[in-house]
């Protein structure tokens, strides 16, 4: 009987070892995601403020009316870029909140299991 009880704590442990293995791994691809994300803005931040001093040379000494043409679609261009992120970033928070809903609903369905299993052998020891 001691034997089960053992053999059953190593069961636990090496299962939220597994668990805890599989939230590293999900938990690593989010967090590169992430990274991927900011460096994606901060080049877009980088590449809004070249174009913009090349509007700003290019059209400021010419006609106000160019100047503000080519603003605006300055603008219209990065704001473009910045909602494609955001609609990115969503979906991907979207797919992330799924794959943790994910794990977290296994490890329910692990942790039930073994309840049931514990409670079946704790009814048939006698």
């Amino acid at each position: 009987m001691q034997n089960e009880y053992l053999k059953s704590f190593d069961d636990y442990s090496k299962s939220a070892i597994s668990a805890g293995k599989e939230l590293i791994d999900i938990n690593s691809r989010i967090m590169n995601k992430v990274l991927e994300t900011q460096v994606n803005l901060a080049n877009l931040v980088v590449e809004g403020g070249e174009k913009q001093l090349d509007v700003n040379s290019t059209a400021a000494d010419s006609d106000p009316q160019e100047f503000l043409t080519k603003q605006t679609a300055l603008l219209e261009e990065m704001a473009a870029k910045l909602g494609e992120i955001a609609e990115n970033n969503a979906k991907f928070a979207q797919d992330a909140q799924e794959e943790l809903k994910g794990w977290v609903e296994a490890g329910i369905a692990t942790a039930d299991n073994a309840v049931k299993e514990a409670a079946e052998k704790a009814t048939k020891v006698k």
